[in-house]
């Protein structure tokens, strides 16, 4: 096992604190991470001595930036085929689907950038604390596709999903409470301190009610269509990454570097289709 995510259980606390642990990548989801946290979420599942699970990210910087994405190193065609990426959005997402799951209410402490499918992780939990320097949104989406776990129009209302989604903009800790996206704002600092109290009002409660509630509540989301919209969100996302404005972002990664790619992504007046009418 690797140290990509850090494992620490607070008996007196009665916490499980899970450390997304790549600090010199933004704590950036590879598929080893994504493993490990799976595992990690249920080994504290598991913990008798373990009432609530936390996650959070090493570094000062980022909580999660989003999926670690690098280019495919296939000169021929670096365009990933329908099948790969059907493959890869299956395997890439089942550590949301954990923090769903889980019997343990599951809290996001989160400390500067939660964004794309970092932004994921912290809307399925149950809930989240910010500091005032975090950020939120999905940025990612300019390059085409949507996100593998649709998970957006379940924590905020309708319109504010679409303002969020239609843009890929990134909005500051204050303004992602307003949307739904974060129970508190706290300063820089107190993340952990409030995410604490948070847990003893918890204990207050028989774990086995906490578990009842959280699966009813989660249901209701279900009851509007959260499960399966998780699964075809994966299809979706295949379909948008073979758009023409998808493809040209893997060639120009290719090609030019993920720099260039990144600033491809940002261009402002993409039209409806073909990159190359503009």
């Amino acid at each position: 096992m690797s140290d990509v995510i850090k494992y620490d259980v607070r008996t007196d606390d009665a916490v499980a604190l899970l450390t997304l642990n790549r600090p010199e990548k933004m704590n950036a989801l590879s598929d080893t991470l994504i493993t490990e946290l799976c595992d990690a979420i249920e080994r504290a599942e598991a913990d008798d001595d373990v009432r609530v699970i936390v996650l959070t990210g090493a570094g000062d910087s980022a909580f999660s930036a989003g999926y670690d994405i690098e280019p495919s190193g296939d000169d021929e065609d670096p365009i990933p085929t329908v099948d790969t990426l059907l493959d890869t959005f299956e395997d890439s997402t089942v550590h949301v689907h954990a923090i769903w799951d889980c019997n343990k209410p599951v809290i996001a402490a989160v400390d500067g950038y939660c964004l794309a499918g970092g932004s994921d992780i912290a809307m399925a939990c149950d809930i989240v604390i910010a500091s005032e320097d975090s950020e939120f949104g999905y940025p990612g989406l300019r390059m085409a596709g949507v996100p593998p776990t649709l998970i957006y129009p379940f924590v905020m209302n309708l319109h504010e999903a679409k303002e969020m989604l239609f843009s890929g903009k990134v909005v500051d800790a204050e303004r992602a409470k307003e949307l739904g996206m974060v129970n508190r704002v706290v300063p820089n600092g107190d993340v952990l301190e409030a995410v604490m109290d948070e847990v003893n009002e918890i204990r207050k409660m028989p774990g086995n009610n906490v578990r009842i509630l959280k699966h009813i509540v989660n249901g209701v989301a279900e009851m509007q269509g959260t499960k399966p919209m998780l699964k075809y969100s994966e299809l979706f996302d295949t379909l948008g990454h073979h758009t023409e404005y998808g493809k040209e972002y893997y060639r120009i990664a290719e090609s030019e570097g993920i720099d260039a790619a990144l600033e491809y992504m940002n261009e402002q007046n993409k039209g409806m289709s073909d990159p190359d009418a503009n």
